[in-house]
């Protein structure tokens, strides 16, 4: 969610968002549909809704749109706080079930304190329009990060992966089920802390048969991104549980070490058939140097089988823990040894005292004639 560098527009899924200068001329994917697209500087235009003012912030700049609205970072008055502030756009305020499910996402993420969760602050609706009130993350996206180093480091994933998955861990806890975990729903601000995002699409996982849950999930919709999506979560959504956010973290932890996802295609519909259909290409192959263990983990992660994944996050973080710790001692410099001067000069005069002893005594009993002349030209006596 960060407001540096320029805004760019998919032609293939219309979405848009922000890209790093660095980025400018260079072939990547686009975050949302991973349509391949190249990086534009495109002429400065002057966004009519800067300066404007909603529901007590000023609107600073258009931080991307979607499908559904846009995202601002804006300027919170009472507080003078940065903030971010998501909008309905009037073509999705007209339909209930999308009010209601960003409205749901304004109530799921308050129940949510922690520190690798982007906060909500406030929802409501202002000069007709729906809004969310939530942390503006100063930095970048893991979709970024990956795009700008083509395959991320071990260590530096490996870091960002374990904090998403303490999110989920604290996520899971409260009955919830993210159901979009992707490189452009984690947010990673500038000193490196990564935090989740966009809970549009979470549900809970105890919800009573009567509960307005069955509303949102519309019967027939494919919810959340393909690329990222396990099995069961294309064959029914509303039946998944906390195994497909330990698939997607996979998938993502996946595409960050080689810089592709696991499955690709050139419609939504071809990526969903080959994750039911294909093995998972091996991650060692494309990412080679890759530690045994990392690559297991994956592999467990992205099983088609929910049952044969990690069962929760807390084990996925533990494993992470020991990946890292190992990767920090092996490339650890070795300890320089103490420097041992003194004690090397004292067994040497040590020694020469003892050669010296020897050849007196032996110059005294008469065996060494030659020393003892030698000793008694030297003034000693022999």
């Amino acid at each position: 969610m960060s407001a540096t560098g320029y805004l760019q527009t998919c032609e293939a899924c219309e979405h848009e968002f922000r890209a790093g200068s660095r980025l400018v001329g260079k072939r990547v994917l686009c975050p949302f549909c991973l349509r391949p697209m190249t990086i534009a500087a495109p002429p400065m235009i002057e966004d009519p809704l800067s300066g404007q003012e909603l529901a007590g912030c000023k609107l600073i700049r258009r931080l991307g749109t979607g499908s559904l609205g846009v995202v601002y970072e804006a300027e919170q008055h009472k507080v003078e706080r940065r903030v971010a502030m998501k909008m309905l756009s009037s073509k999705a305020a007209a339909d209930e079930r999308i009010v209601e499910r960003f409205q749901r996402e304004a109530k799921l993420c308050a129940q949510i304190q922690h520190a690798n969760v982007v906060g909500i602050y406030d929802f409501g609706f202002d000069r007709n329009v729906h809004y969310l009130t939530m942390e503006y993350v100063n930095g970048t996206t893991m979709s970024a990060l990956i795009d700008e180093s083509g395959r991320m480091p071990l260590q530096h994933s490996g870091r960002l992966m374990l904090q998403v998955a303490r999110a989920l861990e604290h996520v899971h806890s409260l009955g919830i089920v993210h159901r979009d975990i992707k490189p452009a729903n984690i947010l990673v601000n500038s000193q490196g802390v990564a935090k989740l995002a966009d809970l549009g699409l979470a549900k809970k996982v105890d919800l009573g048969p009567n509960d307005q849950q069955r509303l949102i999930t519309m019967q027939g919709m494919v919810l959340g991104s393909p690329a990222y999506m396990p099995p069961e979560q294309i064959q029914n959504a509303r039946e998944v549980t906390k195994a497909a956010d330990i698939y997607a973290l996979g998938a993502t932890f996946y595409h960050a070490l080689t810089g592709a996802p696991p499955f690709d295609g050139v419609s939504g519909l071809e990526v969903m058939t080959k994750v039911l259909r294909d093995q998972t290409p091996p991650v060692e192959r494309l990412a080679p140097g890759l530690p045994k263990g990392v690559a297991e983990l994956i592999t467990r992660m992205l099983d088609k089988d929910p049952a044969k994944r990690p069962q929760d996050a807390s084990t996925v973080i533990i494993q992470l823990e020991d990946i890292l710790y190992n990767l920090s001692r092996s490339s650890a410099p070795a300890p320089a040894k103490p420097k041992r001067t003194g004690f090397r000069l004292l067994v040497c005069v040590l020694l020469l005292a003892n050669v010296a002893l020897w050849l007196f005594l032996l110059a005294r009993w008469g065996q060494l004639p030659g020393v003892a002349a030698i000793l008694r030209s030297w003034g000693l006596p022999s």
